[in-house]
């Protein structure tokens, strides 16, 4: 996993007894180029699932961990990573204690 990072919500690394909630791979994102320290986008966001779209728009909401420490604090999302569940979305079922999925990551383009 080397420099791979992924996208998180900011309350979602500083609180601890949170569970990402709603996780996607976003092909798109892995395509992107690196960056200057070498980091490279994995495609993989993680949120809480109740970010509203404005804490989605702004910057300063979002961290962008190495992926690997997240396999490693998040096992469950840790599995989807390993099993390679690229281009699609979960959320986090808390009766099973895993994610299920919801369908591919399809996003519409902006206008």
């Amino acid at each position: 996993m080397g420099n791979l990072i992924a996208f998180t919500s900011r309350r979602l690394m500083e609180d601890e007894s949170l569970v990402p909630g709603y996780v996607y791979h976003d092909p798109e994102d892995a395509t992107l180029p690196p960056s200057p320290d070498g980091r490279r986008a994995s495609g993989w966001n993680l949120l809480v699932g109740d970010e509203t779209d404005e804490q989605l728009a702004d910057a300063g909401e979002l961290l962008m961990p190495d992926l690997e420490f997240l396999t490693e604090r998040y096992p469950e999302f840790g599995k989807l990573v390993a099993e390679g569940s690229e281009g699609r979305q979960f959320e986090w079922d808390a009766d099973t204690g895993r994610y299920t999925d919801v369908g591919p990551s399809t996003f519409p383009e902006d206008s």
